[in-house]
Parts: structure tokens; C-alpha cells; sequence
């Protein structure tokens, strides 16, 4: 055992803490004196030193509060739509299959819509012989030729009719939903076919203001891989986005673009980016936030009388002093924001005063500390 000083602000209480089994002494840990006009380096607790630990109960966000989900989608998405009523005779496109432009997607019944077209190229024909047997009269020519402009406007509105019954890929792509059957009856405006270009993909995630710009390259995951993305826009905030707002100083929509040239990435693929904690989220003094050897950021806690190493991800700043992080916390976890000593994950407390009392009436021998019964908190602030 080793004997512990572990206090909340303005409100001290011993601990005992152990980081190896067996009977560890109670021993003052040496400390090297710092250079001059230099700050002291904290030293490494062992056993028997006496450590002051201050700590705070943070309050745990649910990530749920803030968690808006992020979908990959087609650079270049297009919703095609029924142009007018009518019944759909033919459904050609199929989901996944890759087209050319202006393959054919689906058809319309156009029996009246060609009829109309032939009556108007007959009307068409007959205006143009009765223009070239006009007598030579100017005003009958003139009226020859203006029933000859009138018919040939007719023709081209059938021809336009008739081009309407058939929907057509506005461009090389995939087809990515059909949302009609033959046979089905349907309305102007009824959504027919989801056709995209999916040589580029996009996202909208947010982002701060002050650490992306315009044409900045990014690292985003999506689904378990990392991806290369550019910065394409930065928009107002997205009006879904508006629960980070909580969290962040100043942020903003970021339209991100990536590269899909063969084809591996598919619509509707989960992105994730740093600024959407997936795990909970509380506020810490900044104090309170160091390093792991791999160069992740950490918090300490203490955990059932045992600190823990917590990996973090920061989130946005409140100030100079405080900052919001994302980890695996859990309720009742008390944040280590200072400590007179470097604790090592995994390393043991429990009240010093409550372990001094238990060794002498249990007639120990000097130098020792026994392992307390309850390592629960005591009534003096732990």
C-alpha cells in the first residue's frame, strides 16, 4: 500500500494507493531538486508517497444529443420525374446498372402522343405544297407562308410531346433506385427514377470556421476506412447541425468532395468525422487533458478507487480554461485536473487516513500499510 493525499477544491482527504501485489513499504519518493528559475517536473508515484490529487464529477452528455448522421452521396444526383400523366409501358432502367447518356430509363404510353405528331406532319406537308402552288400574288404569299410557319410549330410541339413519353439518362451514370413499374399509372411530377454520376462523391459535415478553407484537403472514415477529401464550399451552419452549436465557438457546413474514379464507393455509405462525438461527451478544465505514448489525446479518471488512462477526442474550447472532449466515460467518474504526482493507468487509491487507522489497531508492523476492507468513499470528501 502506499500512502495517498487526494483532494477536491478546497476540500482534501488521504488515500492510499497500491500498484503492485504484496506488501509494498511506505517510503518517502525522492525528488531532484529543479534547475533554478525552472519549474519542478512532477515525479512518478511509488509506493509510500503522499500525493495530492484534485478531481471534479463532470456532467456525462449522451452522444445521442448530438449525433446527426452522415451519408455519402453522388456528386451529381438527379431525381427524374414524370413530365405528365400517363401509364408507364416500359421500364428499361434497373438499379446498379451503368448507362450512357440519353439511354433510354422509361416509357410512356405515347399512342396519342404519336398520332398527334403524324396529324401534324400531314398538316405540316399540306401547308408546304399549298405555299408552292400560292399564286404569285404577295399577299397570298405571305398567307402561304404564315400557314406554313404555324404548321411547322405545330410539329414541332407533337414532336415535343411525343419525346416526352420517353425518359432518358441526362448523362453517363449509375442507376441507383427505380421507383415505378410498368403498368403503373402516374402523375406529373411522381418521382420515376435516382440516376447519379458516381466518379465523385459528396458530403455536407460540420466543421470550424477557423481550421478549414476552401480547396484544404481532409481525412474523413467511411464506414471503417480512412478517405481522402477536399474542402469543395463552406457553408452556414446546416440547420440539422444546429446541436453542435453546444459544443463549438464558431462553426460552420463544410462541403466535402472525394474521389470515386473506380467506383468503390456507394451512396449511402456512413461517414464519420471528428466534430460528431460518437461516445460521451463532458467538459474538462484543460488542465486535465495530456498525451498518450501513441500521441492521442487522454484524459485521467478515477474509476471504482482506480485511475484510468481515458483516450479523447477534443471538441470545442469554453474559454481558455475549459474544453469539451469525447470518451468512453461513465457515470461516476471523477476527472483528475491536477495531481502533485504522475499516475500510472491502473493505479490503485484508497483514504490514507481510513488505512493508518486500520494498521494500528491491527498491530502492524512499521513501515507497512494493510489493504483496506471498503476502499469506498469516506465521509471527508471522497
Amino acid at each position: 500500500m502506499i500512502g495517498m493525499r487526494w483532494c477536491k477544491p478546497a476540500l482534501a482527504a488521504g488515500f492510499l494507493g497500491s500498484v503492485v501485489a504484496g506488501s509494498p513499504v511506505l517510503a518517502q519518493a525522492p525528488q531532484t531538486p529543479a534547475a533554478p528559475g525552472t519549474k519542478a517536473a512532477a515525479p512518478v508515484a511509488v509506493a509510500g508517497d503522499q500525493v495530492v490529487v484534485k478531481r471534479e464529477t463532470p456532467r456525462i452528455l449522451p452522444p445521442q444529443d448530438y449525433r446527426v448522421p452522415l451519408i455519402l452521396e453522388p456528386y451529381t444526383l438527379f431525381t427524374l420525374t414524370a413530365p405528365h400523366d400517363g401509364l408507364v409501358r416500359q421500364v428499361s432502367a434497373k438499379a446498379g446498372q451503368k448507362l450512357i447518356s440519353q439511354a433510354d430509363l422509361v416509357r410512356f404510353d405515347n399512342t396519342e402522343a404519336r398520332l398527334r405528331h403524324q396529324r401534324a406532319a400531314a398538316l405540316h406537308k399540306a401547308a408546304t405544297l399549298e405555299q408552292k402552288l400560292a399564286p404569285k400574288d404577295e399577299t397570298q404569299a405571305e398567307l402561304a407562308k404564315a400557314r406554313v410557319e404555324a404548321a411547322k410549330a405545330d410539329l414541332d410541339l407533337a414532336q415535343y410531346h411525343l419525346d416526352q413519353t420517353a425518359i432518358r439518362a441526362p448523362q453517363a451514370g449509375e442507376v441507383l433506385r427505380v421507383l415505378v413499374a410498368e403498368g403503373q399509372f402516374v402523375r406529373a411530377g411522381d418521382p420515376l427514377v435516382q440516376f447519379g454520376d458516381l466518379a465523385r462523391m459528396k458530403v455536407e459535415v460540420p466543421a470550424s470556421r477557423s481550421e478549414v478553407q476552401v480547396d484544404q484537403p481532409l481525412k474523413i472514415n467511411i464506414d471503417s476506412a480512412e478517405v481522402d477529401a477536399k474542402v469543395e464550399s463552406i457553408l452556414p451552419l446546416a440547420e440539422r447541425f444546429n446541436p453542435l452549436r453546444d459544443l463549438f465557438d464558431s462553426i460552420a457546413s463544410a462541403v466535402l468532395v472525394v474521389e470515386n474514379p473506380g467506383g468503390k464507393l456507394q451512396p449511402g455509405q456512413s461517414v464519420f468525422v471528428p466534430m460528431i462525438p460518437r461516445q460521451p461527451v463532458i467538459q474538462v478544465a484543460s488542465t486535465a487533458i495530456g498525451n498518450l505514448p501513441d500521441g492521442q489525446r487522454k484524459v485521467q479518471i478515477v474509476r471504482a478507487s482506480t485511475v484510468r488512462d481515458i483516450p479523447v477526442q477534443l471538441l470545442g474550447g469554453q474559454g481558455p480554461t475549459r474544453t469539451f472532449v469525447s470518451g468512453p466515460f461513465l457515470e461516476g467518474d471523477e476527472i483528475i485536473y491536477e495531481s502533485s504526482h504522475l499516475l500510472a493507468d491502473g493505479f490503485q487509491l484508497k483514504p490514507a487516513g481510513v488505512a493508518a487507522t486500520a494498521g494500528a489497531a491491527g498491530g502492524t508492523a512499521p513501515g507497512t500499510t494493510p489493504q483496506p476492507s471498503n476502499p469506498a468513499r469516506n465521509t471527508s470528501g471522497f
